[in-house]
């Protein structure tokens, strides 16, 4: 775990979001402003205040050449650098007063020297931390005076490649510090959220350091998602009022947005929370709704258990849904009220199925499912009700032979051919089954049985479920697929003809 203690507080991948509000130039050169700016930071939640240590000299050259005039799309545009710096640099003199208010208000107070020389001076006023400026991350012997302090440094990488990082990384852990936060950065005043890219998180992870942003947009939209990537400390500009104007002015957070934004990432911490599965304590009420197995109607003890019987409903008293496929085509072991949770102790053997049997259908079976086909009542209940000619039906019975993902069974009982099931794949564990009982074989309740008898090759085959498709006014079929265990009868069309669909798991839930 990545994590260090800075003036008694812990900053860390695993800690509170620690907040920074950047002073700058936010105080218009009146040092009461300052400090009414740092009490005001305190209220609104801030961790730490942040100064910038220099002078314009120190910064850049007093020069109106075109190299050291503004050209940015913005409120600095057309100033020289030693201008614009004159406005916002913190006087030295104050720091040491500044420093006084932040702590008696309860805040790190810490800086950016730009300087060799503002190194010297802070280390002198007992900094705790220092925060080195994306435009500083290139300036590698800066870098190194400040690591050699061996105190905590904040790093912004705006404008830097991967190469800058690690030699700036470098040159902190040669001086044997380590103790190192890396900040998101876009150097844009004011920044797009768009041009934010806060996925570099998932990159800048690999660097082995705490992570955080230094937030240049106008809200604070960007800074608490950069929580939930990861980021542990938020640096925002912080002004008492934006009409106070300055060179930052127009990219700062106010009090009340400033704190706004504290709670905001405070609440989200807690909604982070740890991974965790299972009722909570917050939804122990809940869960008694929760859906189950529930009688729908009244069962007459030995009755066979269907889908119109028993429902998978709120609340949470009966057995799991996932046991519904086990359940239906059971018998009721006694009677049962309509409403009564189902238990197991409800639950009776299936009913005795004839002794069907299924083989492979051959092309030497072509005459009698043809006469099984166009069979006048197997021809109504068919969803193409034509009658087939025998080249067509031959030609046909050759494909299903030869697929793969068509299987054909003739079903036998005590040696004689009752009737046809085929197995149709339509997904990748769900395959169609449609059943055809021969005319002479029809009126004993055979239709079950051979649903029954057809699940093992099915289970062979790496079915999972079954599905079926069932003309509405097809009753007896209708009967015979609740009786087997089928479920979830919903209305569809297909060709402008009404269907029913329904379907069966013959695998247990994993």
């Amino acid at each position: 775990m990545k994590a260090f203690d800075v003036a008694g507080r812990r900053i860390g991948e695993d800690e509170r979001v620690f907040f920074i509000a950047e002073l700058s130039a936010n105080h218009g050169q009146n040092i009461d402003v300052a400090k009414r700016t740092i009490e005001a930071a305190a209220k609104a939640g801030a961790d730490a205040i942040k100064l910038q240590t220099y002078t314009p000299d120190t910064l850049t050259l007093r020069s109106s050449a075109p190299p050291f005039v503004v050209t940015t799309a913005n409120a600095w545009a057309g100033r020289t650098l030693h201008d614009l710096y004159a406005e916002a640099m913190t006087p030295w003199g104050w720091h040491a007063e500044l420093k006084a208010v932040a702590e008696a208000n309860g805040l790190v107070w810490f800086s950016t020297p730009f300087d060799p020389t503002a190194t010297e001076f802070l280390e002198g006023l007992g900094m705790d931390i220092y925060k080195v400026a994306s435009f500083e991350i290139v300036d590698l012997p800066l870098i190194e005076r400040i690591a050699q302090t061996g105190k905590p440094m904040v790093i912004s990488t705006g404008m830097a490649s991967l190469s800058d990082i690690e030699a700036a990384l470098s040159v902190c852990r040669e001086a044997g510090n380590d103790r190192l936060v890396l900040l998101r950065c876009v150097s844009s005043y004011p920044a797009r959220p768009d041009a934010m890219n806060l996925r570099s998180f998932e990159t800048l992870r690999a660097f082995g350091t705490v992570l955080g942003l230094s937030d240049h947009t106008r809200d604070a939209t960007v800074a608490i998602a950069s929580v939930a990537l990861g980021a542990r400390v938020i640096e925002k500009h912080f002004i008492l009022d934006r009409s106070l104007g300055g060179p930052d002015s127009f990219f700062s957070l106010e009090p009340d947005e400033f704190k706004s934004m504290v709670s905001a990432v405070r609440d989200l911490e807690r909604a982070l929370g740890a991974p965790r599965f299972g009722v909570s304590a917050d939804e122990a009420g809940s869960a008694k709704f929760r859906r189950s197995l529930f009688v729908s109607a009244d069962v007459a003890e030995g009755a066979v258990l269907t889908c119109d019987l028993v429902r998978s409903v709120r609340p949470a008293d009966g057995l799991p849904p996932r046991e519904l496929p086990a359940i239906l085509g059971r018998r009721a072991a006694r009677a049962l009220k309509a409403a009564t949770p189902l238990s197991w102790e409800d639950v009776g053997q299936r009913s005795p199925r004839a002794a069907v049997e299924l083989r492979p259908a051959l092309q030497g079976d072509a005459d009698a499912l043809l006469v099984w086909r166009n069979d006048a009542t197997t021809r109504a209940m068919s969803i193409a009700q034509a009658e087939v000619e025998r080249s067509e039906h031959e030609a046909w019975l050759a494909r299903v032979l030869d697929a793969a993902d068509r299987k054909l069974f003739v079903a036998e009982l005590d040696g004689n051919a009752i009737g046809q099931v085929r197995l149709d794949k339509v997904g990748q564990s769900t395959w169609e089954v449609s059943i055809t009982v021969a005319p002479e074989a029809r009126g004993r309740r055979l239709s079950s049985s051979i649903l029954g008898a057809v699940e093992a090759p099915a289970r062979a085959l790496g079915v999972k479920r079954l599905v079926a498709t069932i003309r509405p006014e097809n009753e007896a079929s209708i009967r015979a697929f609740k009786c087997a265990g089928y479920y979830a009868f919903t209305e569809r069309s297909q060709e402008g003809v009404r269907l029913l669909r329904c379907e069966r798991r013959i695998v247990p839930y994993v």
